[in-house]
């Protein structure tokens, strides 16, 4: 291991009442790092994270709140004076309990359904949160009709952008073969968002509060030893409707699929239901969510953005018609899903 490294995290071990025999770097990405450390107390996991003290401060306070509510996630280890982070020469720090197991696997059915029984545990138990320091990460939730918007604006300037030049690439090409159908999406999207009860429940949730984690998926999650599963990686977590985190491991399991399945989106949405059940109103609002072509909006905008400068032509348009297959086989599966919601307002809970 780096040398600069290995001292750096020396010196924040020295924060902690234990000590360190072997480190060992996990992951570094500039102002994100992660190191698995074996210690006198078994093995820990020490992370750099690139957040303000008061983010840092609601993380912690979020992941014991949440652990109290019974969510299975590595507990915060404490500092000798107590803190649940150590502060370095300008940079934090958060230590972990170490858990061990195997990542959950979308074709499993059994393990699909786990995690959106999970996802659907983590949102009931985020309920009522209130942050230690009075200020929240974000309220997202706040911004989901600009963000349609704004997005749909910038396919609009991109089609015209590309459609007048003179040199248009194969990838602008496919680009301009589809953009009227997701430009179209969009439309359907911020109409249905309009129609629903979105606005309704984003007040709701600004007075109660409940979270996203926008990463509940098969790489921040592990079926431990114990069986149950746990979730990792709280950074990003917002005050949110937790459609968002149902939109996303939507999108996440079926992109790795031919096309859009309603009969697993109808068992996933079953499995959520039966833990944390969402109204018929509000099923509407997630209909919104799903409609909007996400997939193709982030392909795009990676490419004409230039994000991944070191992926090729070639996998850019390979990674675009594979977001096209998920897209267009969409907007049937979502009015067959609203016919049949009855058979998932069914498997409510309390």
């Amino acid at each position: 291991m780096d040398t600069i490294f290995a001292e750096v995290v020396k010196k924040v071990i020295a924060h902690y009442p234990l000590e360190a025999a072997k480190i060992y770097l996990l992951s570094y990405k500039g102002k994100k790092a992660v190191w698995s450390i074996q210690t006198d107390i078994g093995e820990v996991i020490l992370k750099k994270v690139p957040f303000r003290e008061e983010h840092i401060m609601f993380m912690v306070h979020a992941i014991n709140y949440l652990k109290g509510n019974g969510i299975h996630t590595p507990g915060v280890i404490r500092t000798n004076s107590g803190a649940g982070y150590a502060e370095q020469d300008g940079e934090y720090f958060v230590l972990f309990e170490a858990v061990h197991g195997q990542s959950p696997d979308y074709d499993h059915e059994d393990e699909l359904l786990q995690i959106l029984q999970g996802l659907a545990s983590f949102h009931r138990a985020s309920k009522g949160i209130e942050s230690p320091t009075g200020v929240f990460p974000s309220f997202l939730q706040a911004e989901w009709k600009v963000d349609f918007q704004r997005r749909y604006e910038r396919l609009l300037l991109w089609k015209e952008q590309r459609a007048q030049s003179l040199e248009q690439s194969e990838y602008d090409q496919l680009f301009l073969q589809h953009v009227d159908s997701q430009l179209a999406q969009c439309q359907a999207a911020i109409s249905m968002l309009q129609q629903s009860c979105f606005d309704q429940w984003v007040e709701a949730t600004m007075a109660e509060k409940t979270l996203c984690h926008q990463d509940y998926a098969a790489g921040n999650l592990a079926i431990g030893n114990d069986g149950h599963l746990y979730v990792y990686d709280m950074d990003s977590l917002t005050v949110d409707l937790p459609v968002r985190d149902i939109r996303k491991i939507l999108n996440k399991v079926m992109k790795q699929r031919p096309e859009w399945d309603l009969q697993v989106m109808m068992a996933m949405m079953r499995a959520y239901q039966a833990v944390n059940p969402l109204t018929r109103e509000q099923y509407m609002v997630l209909a919104a969510d799903i409609q909007f072509p996400h997939l193709f909006y982030g392909q795009i905008s990676k490419f004409y953005e230039k994000r991944e400068a070191k992926w090729t032509t070639e996998k850019h348009i390979a990674r675009l018609q594979e977001m096209l297959t998920t897209e267009l086989s969409k907007p049937r599966v979502i009015q067959s899903f609203l016919s049949q919601l009855d058979e998932v307002i069914e498997h409510g809970g309390e």
